[in-house]
């Protein structure tokens, strides 16, 4: 009697949060690879968005503790783990958003090729799932390589007549923060304040911050202005990763995260006017935009800034490699069937 009198009681306290006046959201957020590096942090922030009421964490082994765990932090979200492929439809359920950083780090000398590799056999066992238990779900890639991985995830996604590129992100935000952080030390101003378009892909020769449109300037007389921070932004994780060892920048990574889903929360609620850095699927070309989200996903493409010569020439260089890797994603995905 005393256990159902619990139960009864936890289940009239969940409702109540969701009913309640003073919650304005009730979205429901999947991490898978919660157990890792860079899930762990993540996760915890995610714990601490008010925007997320329910929160599924999922990883091979440890997801349970590391949910009971989390369930003792004071917010108001709803933590479950599950544990297992045979438990991932259930971590899925009815998930708004899901956020995939599963899969190991670049470790120094791998290739594109390598990490391609290894880690593609998450996307096969998580995107079929997604298609059949979410299939609305807003998809958010970590994994890497975030150039191939995505358009595999997408070729996956297709088999299952699941595709929709306004709900397939892959996720580049950490450059923008590294930019806006960098930048903010050059102008002495607030990071908070910075404004950076970031666009390309997600390895480091493709990436290329607009710093011809940083807000507040940031003053730029030519290219030997610019390549410096350029420089900065795509070595950044090859030197966190010398001084860590190979797990590399992981706190970064998931406060970046945390906040990109934070804005995938926003435009679901119809809140605010989220603006996000990602890399998607796009007729305009193949890199990296700035978004505006929405109920839906994207909500509009905001595409390429005007950009200075010098921006238009390190475009121009950093596409055929960006191509290269969206063809290997492409094949590889065609290739494995799984």
């Amino acid at each position: 009697m005393l256990r159902n009198a619990r139960m009864l009681l936890k289940t009239f306290s969940s409702l109540g949060r969701q009913f309640s006046t003073t919650q304005t959201s009730n979205s429901r957020v999947c991490v898978i690879g919660a157990c890792g590096n860079v899930g762990q942090a993540l996760s915890l922030l995610l714990k601490r968005d008010d925007l997320v009421t329910v929160l599924s964490l999922y990883d091979l082994k440890k997801a349970i503790g590391m949910a009971l765990d989390m369930s003792h932090v004071d917010t108001n979200s709803e933590v479950a783990g599950f544990e297992k492929i045979e438990m991932l439809p259930k971590a899925l359920y009815c998930a708004d958003v899901v956020v995939i950083v599963a899969g190991q780090p670049r470790k120094k000398g791998m290739s594109e090729d390598e990490m391609l590799k290894q880690n593609s056999g998450i996307i096969f066992e998580v995107m079929p799932a997604i298609a059949e238990v979410c299939p609305k779900a807003l998809i958010a890639i970590v994994t890497g390589p975030t150039n191939a991985i995505v358009p595999l995830a997408a070729e996956v996604l297709k088999t299952k007549d699941a595709h929709d590129p306004n709900r397939l992100f892959g996720v580049t935000t950490h450059n923008v923060v590294r930019a806006r952080t960098f930048i903010s030390d050059e102008l002495q101003v607030d990071a908070s304040i910075v404004k950076v378009p970031v666009i390309g892909g997600n390895s480091p020769c493709t990436i290329l911050p607009v710093l011809t449109h940083t807000k507040p300037k940031f003053k730029i007389e030519d290219e030997d202005d610019a390549l410096p921070i350029i420089r900065k932004v795509r070595e950044a994780e090859e030197q966190v990763a010398a001084v860590k060892g190979d797990q590399g920048a992981t706190l970064v990574i998931a406060h970046s995260v945390a906040k990109f889903t934070h804005s995938l929360l926003m435009g679901l609620a119809g809140k605010g006017d989220p603006k996000e850095c990602a890399y998607v699927e796009s007729a305009v070309t193949d890199s990296a935009f700035f978004l505006k989200l929405g109920k839906q996903g994207i909500e509009k493409n905001l595409g390429i800034p005007d950009l200075a010569k010098f921006e238009a020439e390190l475009l121009h260089e950093l596409m055929p490699e960006l191509k290269e890797s969206i063809k290997k994603g492409i094949d590889f995905a065609k290739k494995t069937k799984k």
